[in-house]
């Protein structure tokens, strides 16, 4: 990965951190990953979710054309990646894993 995707990354992160904390959830809501595509037309935000996924999911999507607009006035480069949301469930993959772990040497 180029440093200049790490940098839109990190920006990305940052960015939309501060939009979702606008958003009155009831749910627990964190950027745990930003993966931008090379030519920075794409950019995958990994969510994670503690409570209602849907609900979250549900509010992110409605709140998604503020959230690329705020990117869009703030971000420094000619081309700026088109936001898509996804849930992270890498937490729960872990654990799911870590009890099997457990199961066999228990």
């Amino acid at each position: 990965m180029s440093d200049r995707v790490k940098k839109v990354n990190e920006f990305l992160r940052q960015e939309v951190a501060r939009g979702l904390e606008m958003l009155d959830f009831r749910e627990l809501v964190t950027v745990k990953a930003v993966e931008t595509s090379r030519d920075l037309k794409h950019a995958d935000i990994w969510i994670g979710i503690l409570g209602d996924e849907e609900s979250a999911m549900d509010k992110i999507m409605k709140n998604q054309r503020n959230l690329q607009f705020a990117v869009n006035r703030k971000m420094p480069t000619k081309n700026v990646p088109k936001l898509r949301f996804r849930i992270d469930h890498s937490g729960e993959h872990a654990l799911k894993i870590e009890e099997l772990l457990k199961g066999e040497t228990g």
